[in-house]
């Protein structure tokens, strides 16, 4: 598939830049070992993608079998075929993977994907007391530019759901769904007073999405939280997705 091309040269992009930085954030970057990760699954069939700030540093836990990633061609793979491959997925994934089903697609189908704002596994982003705040605002401020990059290239793309907050360089901290916003028009794409999200190539679009923010509720309960907003906002997002309600 052409989009299957075209991601494989993102990714070669994609691991020149990391090799190019690895040194650039040494207060949040720790792991002696691991791979960059841009997106979880396969962004080329996926109908609706989650997002999120970065890859846990647990993905590279003893175990998960990164170390068996030898080449840039395993590492490739081991992005396409995450969620069917023979290690687990994340447990981080179960609660997106609930709330996809709802919706009638998931990752292992490949009608869904997770991508992340920077590639970069790190500290935790606000419950690590270490994690160099300021340091961590610059990574993702100059990282997101490969997200915006990625989304052209996923044809079959009709929507995000983003959930949760980034940290600011003072350690306060904004909504993903807002960052994103933000960063758009820096990177050539607009987004609409409904959330509807384009790129205009001589002033027509070349390609467009939702992006649908799950809002916090009173509950600290993540699942409960991502549960409860997409059953209530379930019917508008298969018309957005173009898909029919069980």
């Amino acid at each position: 598939m052409k989009s299957d091309l075209a991601i494989s040269d993102y990714l070669n992009e994609v691991h020149t830049d990391w090799l190019e930085s690895r040194e650039s954030f040494p207060k949040n970057v720790y792991l002696k070992h691991y791979w960059p990760i841009p997106f979880f699954g396969n962004p080329a069939t996926a109908l609706v993608a989650t997002v999120g700030v970065n890859p846990s540093s647990g993905e590279f836990a003893q175990g998960r079998k990164w170390k068996d990633v030898q080449s840039a061609k395993d590492w490739k793979l081991r992005l396409k075929n995450y969620f069917k491959g023979e290690v687990p997925a994340h447990r981080w994934f179960g609660t997106w993977s609930a709330g996809l089903d709802l919706l009638g697609v998931s990752y292992a189908a490949g009608t869904a994907a997770h991508v992340d704002v920077s590639y970069r596994p790190t500290k935790a982003m606000l419950r690590n007391r270490t994690t160099d705040h300021a340091e961590f605002r610059h990574m993702i401020d100059r990282d997101v530019a490969w997200l915006f990059q990625l989304l052209p290239l996923c044809p079959n793309l009709r929507g995000l759901l983003v959930f949760g907050p980034v940290v600011r360089s003072d350690g306060t901290t904004e909504s993903l769904a807002a960052f994103f916003r933000n960063n758009a028009s820096r990177h050539g794409v607009k987004v609409s007073p409904d959330n509807g999200v384009c790129r205009e190539v001589n002033g027509q679009p070349d390609w467009n999405f939702f992006i649908h923010e799950v809002t916090a509720l009173e509950t600290e309960d993540v699942t409960d939280t991502v549960l409860e907003n997409l059953t209530q906002h379930r019917q508008i997002l298969l018309g957005k997705l173009h898909l029919k309600s069980k």
